[in-house]
C-alpha cells in the first residue's frame, strides 16, 4: 500500500483518539472509569460530540462529492443546491412556534429540518417536470433559487422572533456539535451506515455519470432516473444531519477536491478518503471551536466558513481562469 495513504490513516486516527482528551478542563485517565465530573466530561460530552462530528463530517463530505459527480459541477453542495436552507428553514420555524415534540428520545425539531429538505426536493422537483426537463442546468438553477428564497424566510423568521430567542436561532444557524450522551448518534449512525454503503455500491454509476450524460447512455445507465434518485436519497439524508447539527457550511465543497487532489483518479480511494477526511475535518474544527476563546465556545459554523470561503474563491477563479 502506498505510503500516504498509511500516514493520512494512521494520523488521522490517532487524531480521533487524542482529541476527546484534549480541552480546557483536564481529563484525569485514573478517574475515567470512575463516577467523577471527569469521567462525565469525557463519557457524556467529548467522546459522544467527536463521534457526532465524524459522521456528520462524513455525510456532508460524501453528500458534496456525489452532487459534484452527478451535477458535473465542482462547486455543486447540499447548500448551494437549496437542500440544506431547506431544513434549516424548516428548523428555525418550529423553533419560532415553540414545537415541542420528541421522536424516538430526540427533539422532535429534526423531524422539521427533514421535512424541510423533503419540501425542497419536490419543489425542485416539480420545477424540472414543469418544464419538462431534468437537466443538470434545471436542477441546479433551482436549486439556487431555492436557497436564496429559504434563507429570506430565515431572515424573516429571525426578525419576528422575540430578542430573547434570536439568540438560539442565531446559534443554531450558525452550526454546532454540542450534545450531551449518545441519542443522537444511535439516531443517526444507522443513517451513516446505509450511506457509507449507498454510496460504494454506486460508484460505478457515479464514474460513468462524471463522463457526460452521453457516455453514461451509452454504458446503458439512466441517467435521469439515476440522478433523480440520488438527488433525492442525498437530500433526504443531508436534511437529517442539518437539522441535528444546523447548516454547517463548505465541508461538502472543500473535502471532495483536497481527495481528488491527492488520489488523482483512483475513484475508490477518493471515496473513501472524503469520507475520512470529512469527518477528520470536522473533529479537528469542532475541537478548535471548543479551545480558540475558552471558556467560549465558538460556533463551528463559523469556523468551515473561514476556510470555505477562500477555497470556494479559489474554485471559482481557476474555473473562469480554464474558460
Amino acid at each position: 500500500m502506498n505510503k500516504k495513504y498509511v500516514i493520512i490513516t494512521v494520523f488521522g486516527l490517532l487524531i480521533l483518539l487524542v482529541l476527546p482528551f484534549v480541552g480546557v478542563i483536564k481529563i484525569d485517565l485514573q478517574g475515567l472509569f470512575e463516577d467523577s465530573p471527569g469521567s462525565f466530561i469525557f463519557w457524556q460530552l467529548r467522546v459522544p460530540r467527536t463521534l457526532l462530528a465524524f459522521m456528520v463530517g462524513s455525510m456532508l463530505a460524501l453528500a458534496g462529492m456525489i452532487f459534484q459527480n452527478i451535477f458535473r459541477n465542482s462547486l455543486a453542495t447540499p447548500y448551494t443546491l437549496g437542500v440544506s436552507s431547506g431544513a434549516a428553514a424548516a428548523t428555525v420555524f418550529a423553533m419560532k412556534m415553540k414545537i415541542s415534540l420528541v421522536f424516538l428520545g430526540l427533539n422532535g425539531i429534526y423531524i422539521y429540518g427533514f421535512l424541510g429538505a423533503v419540501i425542497s426536493i419536490f419543489i425542485i422537483l416539480g420545477i424540472a417536470k414543469m418544464v419538462k426537463s431534468f437537466s443538470i442546468y434545471t436542477l441546479l438553477m433551482s436549486g439556487i433559487a431555492l436557497n436564496f428564497f429559504f434563507s429570506s424566510n430565515i431572515l424573516l423568521v429571525q426578525y419576528l422572533v422575540k430578542y430573547t430567542e434570536t439568540v438560539s436561532v442565531l446559534r443554531w444557524l450558525m452550526g454546532g456539535l454540542s450534545v450531551t450522551g449518545y441519542s443522537e448518534i444511535v439516531f443517526l449512525f444507522p443513517l451513516y451506515l446505509f450511506f457509507v454503503i449507498l454510496t460504494f455500491s454506486i460508484k460505478n454509476e457515479l464514474m460513468l455519470i462524471s463522463g457526460g450524460d452521453q457516455f453514461a447512455h451509452s454504458k446503458g445507465l439512466n441517467v435521469k432516473k439515476f440522478r433523480i434518485f440520488i438527488f433525492i436519497t442525498v437530500a433526504f439524508l443531508v436534511g437529517v444531519v442539518v437539522s441535528i447539527s444546523g447548516p454547517i457550511g463548505f465541508v461538502g465543497l472543500i473535502v471532495p477536491h483536497i481527495s481528488r487532489l491527492i488520489f488523482k483518479n483512483n475513484f475508490k480511494l477518493v471515496t473513501f478518503f472524503t469520507l475520512f477526511i470529512g469527518g477528520l475535518l470536522l473533529v479537528l474544527t469542532d475541537f478548535l471551536a471548543r479551545i480558540l476563546i475558552p471558556p467560549v465556545e465558538i460556533p463551528v459554523g463559523i469556523i468551515t466558513a473561514f476556510m470555505g470561503t477562500p477555497f470556494f474563491l479559489f474554485i471559482l477563479v481557476s474555473k473562469l481562469k480554464k474558460r
